[in-house]
């Protein structure tokens, strides 16, 4: 979802950057039209959400295919959980059928200094802007905006988010009602959470290097306009489980 105001292209352009190659697309079969996201994270590895990768899915990464080998679930996230998105657990491993040698791997943040930080996030979500919505007919492209990491772990809506979770919120450049979190002015190519981002990157400059620093696992409100807020489960948090799986 990107802000009504602001052309297209500046978000596809941010997007197709070189150092988002290791964005890939999700989907069940080569032909599907309906996407969500993964982050390749080695040559066999790709980082993603939990609560949609099934066994059958293929990845896509530049112009090739692959097929899922095995797929590691978070072992903290418990079976039919509901909204995993509160608690920071949304997220598994996929071991790729065969190595992706064209694409280099996403660098994965170790720090703990996220807060209050610029972050690029870049996923294949349905088009739409903050004021109409989605846009119809629904439309699937790679795009890449920017956010605020607004806050990490705290309440909202009388219920509380963990720390393992970082939440940023789609702010209107027309009314600052819209705001939860952090200031109410928007970045010059804000960007929201839509369906089809599950699994998205989100990246942040650390002293020159692009890192890894969240995974797009949904919202903590079901608007799809400005005042969304978008649950991104914390990489750093996770390093140590990720380390054990893709080390081994």
């Amino acid at each position: 979802m990107i802000r009504h105001d602001t052309d297209i292209d500046k978000y596809r352009k941010l997007g197709k950057q070189t150092k988002y190659n290791c964005v890939g697309r999700y989907s069940i079969s080569p032909t599907e039209e309906d996407y969500a996201v993964g982050i390749l994270i080695s040559a066999r590895w790709v980082l993603t959400a939990a609560h949609f990768v099934e066994d059958s899915s293929v990845w896509k990464f530049g112009n090739n295919f692959y097929q899922t080998k095995r797929i590691i679930k978070h072992p903290n996230l418990k079976p039919n959980a509901e909204e995993p998105q509160w608690n920071g657990w949304d997220m598994a491993l996929v071991e790729l059928n065969e190595p992706v040698l064209d694409i280099e791997p996403a660098e994965r943040y170790r720090g703990d200094e996220e807060l209050g930080r610029i972050i690029t996030k870049v996923g294949y979500g349905y088009f739409g802007n903050g004021k109409a919505g989605l846009s119809l007919p629904r439309t699937q492209e790679k795009l890449g905006g920017q956010n605020i990491i607004d806050a990490i772990g705290g309440m909202f809506e009388g219920r509380e988010f963990s720390t393992r979770v970082m939440v940023c919120d789609f702010d209107n450049p027309e009314n600052p009602q819209s705001n939860h979190f952090g200031s109410s002015i928007p970045l010059e190519l804000e960007i929201g959470g839509s369906k089809g981002d599950s699994g998205g990157g989100v990246f942040m400059d650390d002293n020159g290097t692009t890192v890894l620093v969240g995974i797009v696992s949904g919202a903590l409100n079901r608007q799809i306009k400005y005042g969304s807020v978008m649950a991104l489960a914390r990489v750093s948090r996770a390093n140590d489980w990720i380390d054990s799986v893709v080390n081994q």
